[in-house]
């Protein structure tokens, strides 16, 4: 996890790549998931993948995993976004 021992190395990894305005807590589910590919060396280095037939099984469990907790964060930010709808489609609008 020595990459984002740091927030402001995260902070920076996410901004570019146009992350940079997540809320809290999808930053601290984005910063986990990245501290963990940064763990396996999976961010850094990509001949590692094809070095071994372990170290890919490996990597491959790694990626699976990082693209199924990707898929938390954005089932919770549809969510919210889907409730933010909802609560403007139900608000009744003001004539002036």
């Amino acid at each position: 996890m020595s990459l984002f021992n740091n927030n402001k190395k995260a902070e920076g990894l996410l901004e570019d790549r146009g992350l940079a305005n997540l809320d809290r807590d999808a930053f601290w589910q984005v910063r986990a998931i990245l501290s963990e590919l940064e763990e396996q060396q999976l961010l850094k280095n990509s001949k590692k993948v094809i070095s071994s037939d372990y170290v890919a099984e490996k990597a491959t469990a790694s990626y699976l995993r990082a693209i199924v907790e990707q898929n938390w964060v954005l089932i919770a930010q549809n969510d919210q976004i889907i409730k933010s709808l909802n609560s403007k489609n139900n608000t009744p609008v003001k004539k002036e």
